[in-house]
């Protein structure tokens, strides 16, 4: 939606006065939304070269989990609580104890 010609004349007065009242905050606003990092990810080959190591990064870390988990299963000495093997050895020791 554009501003009629009275409102972009009281808008640049605004900003004048603004800009003569706080020229440190009047800065500021005219530098907000153009502050960017200079050249960092800036030409395609970068940006390439990062997609593909966040990409590494992620397989790397999904493959650590898919080889680990198997050992972290059958490692336990201790089954899961709750399965019928683990509740059948609690009631068996605690007869075994009172008798």
């Amino acid at each position: 939606m554009a501003l009629s010609m009275e409102e972009q004349r009281m808008l640049d007065e605004m900003e004048r006065a603004l800009a003569a009242e706080d020229p440190r905050l009047a800065a500021r606003l005219n530098a907000f939304g153009q502050q960017h990092l200079p050249g960092l990810f800036s030409s395609p080959r970068a940006k390439t070269i990062s997609g593909l190591l966040a990409l590494a990064l992620i397989a790397a870390v999904t493959v650590m989990m898919f080889a680990l988990s198997p050992y972290a299963r059958h490692h336990s000495n201790t089954p899961p609580r709750g399965t019928p093997s683990a509740v059948a050895k609690s009631t068996g020791s605690s007869s075994n104890t009172h008798g």
